[in-house]
């Protein structure tokens, strides 16, 4: 579904309305973003062909709500809508101020305010009037996906969970890595909710949350083994990075840190050397992740070489078939990183096969669904299954 506004010239709107305001709108099925500029009065909002903002959807009514300005405020009203209209989650029963970051539902559709510059082009088209209202305040709560990932943020509702990471020399558990879950609709797993988060600016608020709600599980589990956390392309290290991490490693200093960068992220050799160091003050350490999945720079990042390599999944399966060529390339390119102190780590181990010549072939460190799933309270009993391949 997608919404179009009614403004035939938006370059002609009355002087009154305060420009800048809009709509950022995540709407079902396939949780479309769509932005719409507010640059009328009054805005009518609902089904019918006619409205400013006309909605393709069977549980908006006909006239569902209207926003309006009040001088320089802006104001949501409902029309006597039949499955409501809600601001911030709490039904309007009367007119009701809206600010820049609020969220407005109404039925299955939602809209995150924001306060940006105004975009005067408009489409005109409009979809065809449905006949009926189909009543359903029951399920429509779950459609909000914005309000949802708003809760997420505000009520930090990320849920750790730990992959066991193994030694094949010491033949134990020697750290995890946290992977973000949450139990709201919607939301469930890293993937959705940094969907969501694009569609909001977010990325980076979300990526300190997952990042700080791992140290504080790992704290509260008795995790002693080292936390390996990701980051965002987005996070600069001294604004979003480096403040989180000093944040929770004053709160909770027992927990030994890993940062994971994705090695494509990686924009200059001086840049991830000085980054290093600035790490290695707070005593965290570095992994580059996903080694091999794209156009990998390997002699270039040995001249600022992290303490952990993990090589990327793409190049562990079926590895215990690949040809004799593969397989020399890929011991090369362990040695190597052995030679200047490299951890190597193969990520993505599912089959028995896969473990024992990943081991073989020289790897250091192994993780993978063959040892475990992720949990959010680890245990050992990853130890317990790991020869089963030897």
């Amino acid at each position: 579904m997608s919404v179009k506004a009614i403004n035939k010239n938006p370059n002609t709107a009355p002087s009154s309305v305060p420009l800048g305001w809009s709509l950022v709108g995540c709407l079902p099925p396939g949780k479309t973003l769509v932005k719409t500029d507010i640059t009328l009065p009054t805005v009518k909002i609902g089904r019918l062909s006619s409205s400013d903002l006309c909605l393709k959807s069977q549980r908006v009514s006909g006239a569902h709500a209207e926003l309006l300005f009040i001088g320089e405020t802006l104001f949501i009203r409902d029309l006597k809508s039949t499955n409501g209209t809600f601001l911030n989650r709490k039904r309007v029963t009367q007119p009701m101020p809206v600010s820049s970051g609020d969220h407005i539902e109404l039925a299955d559709m939602e809209f995150r305010v924001q306060y940006t510059a105004p975009v005067p082009k408009r489409d005109e088209n409009t979809y065809a009037e449905f006949k009926k209202t189909v009543k359903d305040l029951v399920t429509i709560d779950a459609d909000w996906i914005l309000s949802q990932f708003n809760d997420l943020i505000s009520q930090r509702r990320v849920t750790p969970y730990y992959q066991a990471i193994l030694d094949f020399r010491q033949e134990a558990v020697v750290g995890y890595e946290a992977l973000a879950r949450s139990e709201m609709a919607g939301l469930e797993n890293p993937g959705k909710m940094f969907h969501t988060a694009e569609l909001v600016n977010q990325e980076v608020d979300l990526s300190i949350l997952c990042r700080e709600r791992a140290i504080e599980f790992a704290h509260s589990l008795g995790l002693r083994a080292p936390i390996f956390v990701n980051t965002h392309q987005h996070e600069d290290m001294d604004r979003d990075v480096l403040p989180s991490l000093r944040r929770s490693l004053r709160r909770f200093p027992e927990v030994s840190v890993v940062v994971e960068f994705h090695e494509k992220t990686i924009q200059s050799v001086s840049s991830m050397l000085e980054n290093k160091e600035k790490l290695k003050e707070i005593g965290v350490k570095v992994a580059y992740d996903d080694f091999g999945a794209g156009q990998s720079r390997l002699l270039e990042l040995m001249k600022a070489p992290p303490d952990y390599l993990k090589f990327d999944r793409c190049l562990i399966q079926d590895v215990h078939q690949a040809t004799p060529y593969q397989h020399r390339m890929l011991k090369s390119l362990i040695e190597t990183a052995h030679e200047v102190g490299i951890v190597t780590l193969a990520e993505g181990i599912e089959v028995q096969e896969e473990a024992a010549f990943c081991r073989e072939i020289g790897f250091d460190l192994a993780q993978g669904f063959f040892f475990g799933y992720p949990k959010p309270n680890p245990t050992h009993d990853a130890e317990e299954s790991f020869f089963e391949f030897a």
